[in-house]
């Protein structure tokens, strides 16, 4: 009795790990790819190369099953695994696919299969772009969270009319659908409670990096971050012969504004300046990065950057902050605070052994402005 059960189910069973197992190898194919760019030194946002390397995992394995079934009477078995490999793609990668990039892959899949004259799969395809637009939907409209029972509505409704398509166009008997249809939702339970792990999971590591890698209070990149990644920068400098210029500001005077108007006007004073020049950066070029790497110091990497190139962008960000007058409630009195900074920069040279030459030659810069009467700039 026992084992009639063991073999009715054995497919499901199968099915599952095999889900579980294009899953997790995955995962170890996106930390594997990761850390042989990081060896090369070859610089991917994680938010692009997440995405698009499992579109490519995705297409090869699509591409595998259909050369394995292709011109067979079997022809309908994966249809299970197209609508989890979609929820895998919409939900867990989040893939930015554009409706018009549907086309060219949906043509290659029907030629190759010979399926270009059947209206049914011209349904099924147009059927499959809706569905993964109505998962993206769901996830736009519900962002901070897993609405698993939104999530697992849609792939069954979706499920049922794809299910229905293939049943016509293979005449395929209502036994076999409903079996189907029953794997289905084995299969959504069991993905979306995945899904739902790792995502959770990728949330917490975010939480916990930035917590690691961020100030609390001005939510600019902290000292910690900053050694990691001028180490970097400056390796990536000497090894390639491209230009890297850094500079490091300190706010004038800050310690007369904690004296007189209290910490919280002093905080509030960091908070604006780390705005200001972050506003800066965004409008002009995001590979620029900004830390704060003491009280009121900060410093700026420019990657790619020789020292004059920084020009407009120094004077820019010293103009802005010189030109805000900052507005702190003071029990019922409001008091204006006006601030100037101080600022060093310098360029990688051929001397510099290692990245604590350079970062000590732009901290002497940045003193010596100060020295100098301070709000200004001093190149070295």
């Amino acid at each position: 009795m026992l084992a009639s059960y063991v073999v009715q189910f054995a497919p499901l069973l199968i099915s599952l790990f095999f889900i579980l197992g294009v899953f997790v190898f995955y995962e170890i194919l996106f930390d594997g790819v990761r850390l042989l760019l990081y060896k090369r030194q070859i610089d991917i946002s994680t938010d692009i190369l997440r995405p698009w390397l499992g579109v490519l995992y995705i297409f090869l394995l699509l591409i595998s099953f259909q050369v394995i079934i292709s011109h067979t009477p079997t022809n309908w078995l994966f249809i299970n695994f197209q609508i989890t490999a979609l929820v895998f793609l919409a939900i867990l990668l989040n893939v930015p696919i554009k409706y018009h990039i549907f086309i060219p892959i949906i043509l290659i899949f029907m030629i190759f299969n010979s399926a270009i004259y059947y209206w049914e799969s011209w349904c099924f395809s147009i059927t499959l772009i809706i569905f993964y637009g109505s998962l993206k939907y769901i996830k736009k409209q519900i962002p901070d969270s897993f609405p698993f029972s939104y999530y697992a509505v849609d792939i069954l409704i979706f499920g049922f009319i794809l299910w229905s398509l293939a049943k016509i166009k293979f005449s395929l008997s209502a036994i076999t659908v409903l079996k189907q249809l029953t794997y289905m939702i084995f299969f959504t339970i069991f993905a979306l409670g995945y899904i739902s792990l790792i995502t959770r999971e990728n949330g917490l590591k975010k939480k916990l990096f930035s917590l690691a890698s961020h100030d609390e209070l001005t939510h600019s990149k902290n000292y910690t971050i900053f050694e990691i990644e001028l180490k970097h920068q400056f390796k990536n400098s000497i090894q390639n012969q491209k230009p890297l210029t850094m500079a490091m500001f300190d706010i004038d005077h800050f310690k007369l504004v904690n004296d007189t108007f209290g910490h919280l006007a002093g905080d509030k004073v960091l908070a604006t300046v780390v705005d200001i020049v972050q506003t800066i950066i965004n409008e002009n070029d995001p590979t620029i990065s900004l830390y704060r790497t003491g009280g009121e110091e900060f410093n700026i990497i420019f990657p790619g950057y020789s020292i004059n190139k920084t020009d407009t962008f120094i004077n820019q960000v010293r103009l802005a902050i010189n030109h805000t007058t900052i507005i702190y409630n003071q029990e019922t009195e409001q008091q204006q605070i006006d601030i100037t900074i101080s600022i060093g920069i310098s360029e990688v040279n051929q001397d510099d052994l290692n990245s604590q030459m350079f970062y000590d030659r732009v901290d002497q810069a940045m003193y010596q402005s100060k020295r100098d009467g301070r709000n200004r700039i001093t190149k070295k």
